[in-house]
This record gives C-alpha cells, sequence and structure tokens, in this order.
C-alpha cells in the first residue's frame, strides 16, 4: 500500500489556496543561507540574447537560479533545484536512481525530453541520438547560477529549443587558492563526496579540478502489490571528474579549456539469470574550448565541443514462461562548433549575429541480443545494428534597438537552420517483415522572434513578444529500427520538424521595498508534432509501429511569482504555473484528441522560506504537483501530491559546516510514472569544508 500524507485530501485542495497553506505550515522553519541581494530586477543575464542585459532589458520570462539558493536546497542532483522554478516539470520516475530524468518546459515533456535545450556554459548538452540530457553527470558544486529562458528560443539556439532554454553556468575561481569538498550519508546506505580544488594567478590564469562521487544500494521502486520474485533494489553508482584551465585577463584574447570524465552505472531493479542483473552504464567523455573577448564595443564568442558517449544495457525478461535478453551497445559522438558577435552600433542599438555547425552519430548503432527462448541455456541470437548521422548547418541575426531613454526596448531576430540525415545504416538477422530504407534526407526551417519591453515606471516592466521553436527529430527515430518500449518499431529517415508559435505578456513590478512580484501569459500551437503510429505490421505477435509527424497542439499557460525579504535574512519566495496543453488534431487517432500531453500537470506550485541567524540557517521549501497522465490515452491518471524538503545548517569554527538535509519530509511515496514508486523520505547528514 502506498504511504501517501493524506492524498485524497490533498488532492481538493484547490491551487489557489496552496501558497497560503504551505506558508502556514512553515512559519517556524525558515531559511539558510540564501539571501535576496538580487531581489529586484537588476539581475544580469546573458542566455536570452546572447549579450549581457538586465532582466528588465529582455522582453522574456527568465528565472535565475544562484549558487546561494542551490546550496541552501536539500538535493542529490543538480535538476532537483529546478523542480521549484515556475514553468519546469521533473519526472523522476525512481527518484535520483533514474537513469534520464526528464526536464521540460512549458507542457513540451514527451517520450524524450529533447524540447527542452539544455546548455553548459552555452553548449548543448542533448544528444543526438535520444535528445535527452543525463542529468547525473553534472555536479552541483560546481554551478555558479542556472538561467532559465522560457519559451521558444530558436531564433538563437535553433533546435530542441522549443519550450525554451537551460543554461548551466560553471564557477570561475575568485581567490588565489581554495579548496572545497563535502562527504555526506544518508538513507539507502547512501554516500557522497566531492572535493573542488580552485587556482587563480595575479596574471589571469586560473584553473580548477572538481571530483565527486555517489554510490547508493537503493530501493525497490515496484510498489509491493505488483513485485515479483525478480524485482530487486535499484541501485547506483556514479564518478565524475572536471578540470577546466583559462585566462581572462586581456581584453581580446581570453580562453578556456574543460575536459570532463563521468561514469555512471544504474542496477534496474530486476534479475533473472545474470549476476547483476539488469543494469545500464554510461561512459562519458567531453571536451570544450572557448575563446572569447570584448574591446568595450564589440564583443565575441566562439566554442568547439566534442562529446562522446558510451551507453551499455544490459535487459532481460520474464514474461510467463517465456525468458528474452537484449543488449544494446552504443557509441554516440556529438560536436560542434559555436560563434557569436555583437556590436554596439550605438548606445541605444546592438547588433549580434552568429553561426553554428554541429553533427551528431551513432557509430555502431545498437547491438541487440535476443534469445527467443525458455532458459538462458538455448543460444539462439538476433542482432540488429543501427547507423547514421544529423547534421546542422544554421546562422542568425539579432537587433536589439531602444528608444526614449531606454524605457522602450525592441528585439528582432532570425536564424535558419538546415538539418540533414546521412549514412543510415541498418542490418538485421532478425525476420523483419519490412526493413525500412534509409535514404538520406534534409529539411530546413526559419525561426523568427519579436519582442517588446515597456519601462515608463521604474517599479514596473512589462513586455509582449513573439517566437517561433522548432525540434528536429532525433537519430533514434531516424535510424533506429529495433525494441522500443512502445514494442517492435521502424526507422523512419523522412521525418520532419516540429514546430511551435508561441504568443507572450508578461509584467513585473516592484511594488515595495524588497518585494518583487511577475508573472506572464501565453498561448502556444504546435504543428508537426511526432507519435508513434502502428505500421499494420506485426512481429511475434505484437504491432509494429513507427514515428510520424501527425499531430498538433495547443498550449495555454501562465505562471506567477513573489520574492520578499520579510526581515533581514528572513526571505520568501512562491511561485505558481498553470498549464494546458492537449492534442488538438491526430488524423490518425481522433480517439486523442482534446487528450493532455502526457506527463504535463496543470497546475504545480511551490513556496519556500529562508532564515539565516547566529544559531542555525534553515529553509523549508514545498511543492505541490497536480494530476497528470503517463500515457496519450489519458488513462494512466497520476493523482496530484505534495511534498516538503528540510534543510538545517551550522557553521563549526571558521571553515567547516554541517548540514541535515531531508527530502520528501513527510514520505510521501508517490507513483512518479505508471508503473514506479518513489523513494520517499531521504534524510542526509553532511559536513563540508572550505580552506
Amino acid at each position: 500500500m502506498i504511504n501517501t500524507i493524506s492524498m485524497k485530501k490533498l488532492n481538493r485542495i484547490k491551487p489557489v489556496w496552496l501558497i497560503p497553506l504551505l506558508l502556514a505550515s512553515s512559519l517556524k522553519l525558515h531559511s539558510q543561507v540564501y539571501t535576496m541581494d538580487t531581489l529586484l530586477l537588476r539581475e544580469v543575464v546573458v542566455t536570452a540574447t546572447k549579450t549581457m542585459r538586465n532582466l528588465t532589458e529582455v522582453p522574456a520570462r527568465i528565472s535565475v537560479v544562484k549558487s546561494g539558493l542551490i546550496e541552501s536546497t536539500p538535493l542529490m542532483q543538480v535538476d532537483d533545484i529546478l523542480r521549484y522554478t515556475p514553468g519546469i516539470n521533473v519526472n523522476r520516475s525512481s527518484g535520483m536512481y533514474s537513469q534520464r530524468p526528464m526536464v521540460t518546459l512549458r507542457g513540451l515533456s514527451g517520450d524524450e525530453q529533447s524540447r527542452t535545450l539544455v546548455l553548459v556554459n552555452g553548449v548543448p548538452v542533448n544528444t543526438s541520438d535520444e535528445g535527452g540530457v543525463n542529468w547525473n553527470r553534472i555536479n552541483q558544486f560546481d554551478i555558479e547560477r542556472i538561467e532559465v529562458f522560457k519559451g521558444p528560443g530558436s531564433s538563437l539556439y535553433g533546435n530542441n529549443a522549443m519550450g525554451g532554454v537551460i543554461n548551466l553556468i560553471t564557477r570561475k575561481p575568485s581567490k588565489p587558492q581554495e579548496i572545497l569538498g563535502a562527504v555526506s550519508y544518508g538513507t539507502f546506505n547512501t554516500l557522497r563526496q566531492d572535493l573542488n580544488i580552485r587556482v587563480r594567478s595575479e596574471k589571469g590564469y586560473y584553473g580548477t579540478v572538481s571530483q565527486f562521487f555517489l554510490k547508493s544500494d537503493g530501493y525497490n521502486n515496484i510498489v509491493k502489490e505488483k513485485r515479483t520474485p525478480y524485482d530487486i533494489a535499484r541501485t547506483l553508482e556514479e564518478i565524475g571528474v572536471s578540470a577546466r584551465a583559462g585566462f581572462d585577463k586581456s581584453t581580446w584574447f581570453n580562453w578556456e579549456l574543460q575536459y570532463d570524465i563521468f561514469r555512471d552505472k544504474k542496477g534496474e531493479g530486476y534479475q533473472i539469470y545474470t549476476p547483476e542483473g539488469c543494469y545500464r552504464n554510461f561512459n562519458t567523455n567531453l571536451f570544450r574550448g572557448n575563446l572569447k573577448g570584448n574591446d568595450g564595443t564589440t564583443r565575441y564568442d566562439l566554442s568547439l565541443y566534442y562529446q562522446l558517449e558510451h551507453y551499455y544495457d544490459i535487459n532481460e525478461r520474464l514474461r510467463g514462461p517465456n525468458y528474452s535478453r537484449y543488449d544494446v551497445n552504443s557509441f554516440r559522438k556529438d560536436m560542434g562548433t559555436l560563434f557569436n558577435i555583437s556590436r554596439d552600433l550605438s548606445s541605444k542599438n546592438t547588433l549580434t549575429a552568429g553561426f553554428e555547425l554541429k553533427q551528431g552519430s551513432i557509430e555502431g548503432g545498437d547491438y541487440y541480443q535476443t534469445p527467443r527462448q525458455t532458459g538462458p541455456s538455448t543460444q539462439v541470437y538476433d542482432t540488429i545494428f543501427n547507423a547514421g548521422k544529423i547534421k546542422t548547418v544554421a546562422a542568425y541575426a539579432q537587433d536589439e534597438h531602444s528608444f526614449l531613454d531606454g524605457k522602450i526596448r525592441f528585439i528582432a531576430g532570425l536564424r535558419y537552420d538546415r538539418v540533414s540525415f546521412s549514412d543510415g545504416e541498418f542490418k538485421s538477422t532478425d525476420p523483419w517483415n519490412v526493413t525500412p530504407e534509409l535514404k538520406d534526407h534534409t529539411w530546413s526551417e526559419l525561426s523568427p522572434r519579436l519582442g517588446l519591453r515597456l519601462n515608463f515606471i521604474e517599479e514596473v516592466s512589462a513586455y509582449l513578444s513573439y517566437s517561433h521553436g522548432f525540434r528536429a527529430s532525433i537519430l533514434d527515430d531516424l535510424t533506429r529500427t529495433g525494441y522500443m518500449w512502445v514494442g517492435p518499431k521502424y526507422a523512419n529517415p523522412e521525418l520532419g520538424p516540429e514546430s511551435l508559435d508561441n504568443y507572450e505578456i508578461g509584467l513585473d513590478m516592484v511594488p515595495a521595498k524588497k518585494l518583487k512580484f511577475s508573472a506572464s501569459v501565453y498561448y502556444a500551437r504546435g504543428k508537426d508534432f511526432l507519435y508513434y503510429v502502428s505500421t499494420g505490421d506485426s512481429l511475434f505477435g505484437r504491432p509494429i509501429y513507427i514515428r510520424k509527424n501527425v499531430t498538433n497542439v495547443y498550449i495555454k499557460g501562465a505562471e506567477a511569482e513573489i520574492m520578499y525579504e520579510i526581515a533581514n535574512g528572513f526571505d520568501l519566495m512562491a511561485n505558481y504555473s498553470y498549464t494546458d496543453a492537449r492534442i488538438d488534431k491526430f488524423a490518425e487517432r481522433p480517439d486523442l484528441v482534446n487528450k493532455y500531453l502526457k506527463y504535463s500537470p496543470k497546475h504545480i506550485a511551490s513556496a519556500s522560506l529562508f532564515w539565516k541567524n547566529r544559531i542555525v540557517n534553515a529553509s523549508i521549501r514545498g511543492l505541490y504537483k497536480g494530476e497528470q497522465f503517463s500515457d496519450d490515452a489519458n488513462a494512466q491518471k497520476l493523482d496530484g501530491y505534495f511534498t516538503m524538503d528540510l534543510m538545517l545548517s551550522r557553521d563549526l569554527f571558521k571553515n567547516f559546516n554541517v548540514s541535515l538535509d531531508i527530502q520528501d519530509l513527510f514520505n510521501n511515496r508517490r507513483m512518479e510514472t505508471g508503473e514506479y514508486i518513489s523513494p520517499g523520505r531521504l534524510i542526509t547528514g553532511r559536513v563540508s569544508f572550505k580552506f
């Protein structure tokens, strides 16, 4: 039986009453090291325009998560902090034991998370084969700030930025030398260790080396009523190392080099014959080089990156008397060049332009071994080989104008993308009825953007915007014929891009000292969204599917956020998001018209209190997520839930800090998907140091 905190009662609570409820429940425990020093609208951001701009100068909705807020939130993975950001939905099917959590913006979820573009220091980390992001590889102790640009950002960033852009910006050393570290231990025998070494010279050279290790015995994510003798605990073991070196005191030639190594092995919670049971293993290597300069009026930024991921998956299943196993062995490459230049033509006019070249490929593709047998001894195997490449060539330009001493700011941008699929290859010993022909295919997309910001009153700022976004297909859909979660599927190399047009109006206010309020309303229509449809063929008695551009969608939404410094060291943050995301047209499946997009809750609200004092620093954060659906037909409903996180910390001596972190304070174990239950309460004790 799932242990919930009065779920039936909570589900009857209307979202408009949620924020007072959260506040009332948390008056005695407040917050941590986070302070509202940037409460007013003076926050500088770069993601929205690729130029440094105050929030009041950008005609878009942007949320900024600074390092102090990250440090004040109980979390094991960096995406945990994003749960409290308005407009974002985070789905981890098994908590930190999830392989690739879905982090989506404004209802644009799906079978992949590639409708949200994720950057690290401006470099994309979405893979071309699945479109997802391995959030587990990102070390939260390296993050200086997170900028969340909401709404289509394709005019600057191209593919994947339909829902928006999440840019994680890493720390730079500020002292001659600094050593930071932490050790934590908690529920499920979870051990984490972090170490960060930073150095900087007076001449402007700097370097950092960071490392983390995370291991946990895990938990069983299948509810007791549905467990079989083969369901075991999900486990994890991760290690990551990142090294950076750079120089930043030149006017025109500042550089940085980065190399990351990440190793990740997660037990999938199922074991029949294999000694370790089912597991997935990600081995990732990332290289990034950056060159930038700024002479006061002209700024340029050049980045090169190369990412290699070796993905290995052991999967065994027992369905009735039939045992089957398949292994996936895939090598995935992503590489690219990004160039951006901006020039102030006058004090009122800035022109920005750039280009992007990138390529993603599967070399060796996915290699399946599928014994069709009743036991492990029968050596009958099928092999399936997939390969292919996807290339993008893009150029963009953006013009920013200000009028009436900055009271009116106008922005117009346009980007052209040419995306091509080539070198598709499919080989199989499998008795497929039809083998799709993987012909080369090319398509293009124009992505315009218009925005207007009005600042006639110092304490009030409003904006209007229109933006177009698109998402080219991923290699899994273009080249992969094989066995997916939906069943057997064909590749479809002729898939076109999804597209989205977004219309938005927003308001930012400072109605009183140390009080900030913001709100926005938007409407978006999407065309040619990808869905699985049946081909009419079958394999081993199961229908074969293929991905097609067959649906239109619409999304209506609103967001509101309040930040208030109640007293010195005592701060409040609260927000609410409304999202109505539905299928508008689906000729091949009229029964799905007007159904909600899966994993797109209508209501999400959160409230946080932070208290910093001489005795103890405390933060308490509450989150409500309304009901959502885990399938296209909306037959599998996931109930809404409320969860609360708590952190208490205290400085010991000069260089040490101890903290108690509790995620899911009330042990509200809920269904995060149609199959898996969340881990529930996680209690962690941590000791951190700084020298």
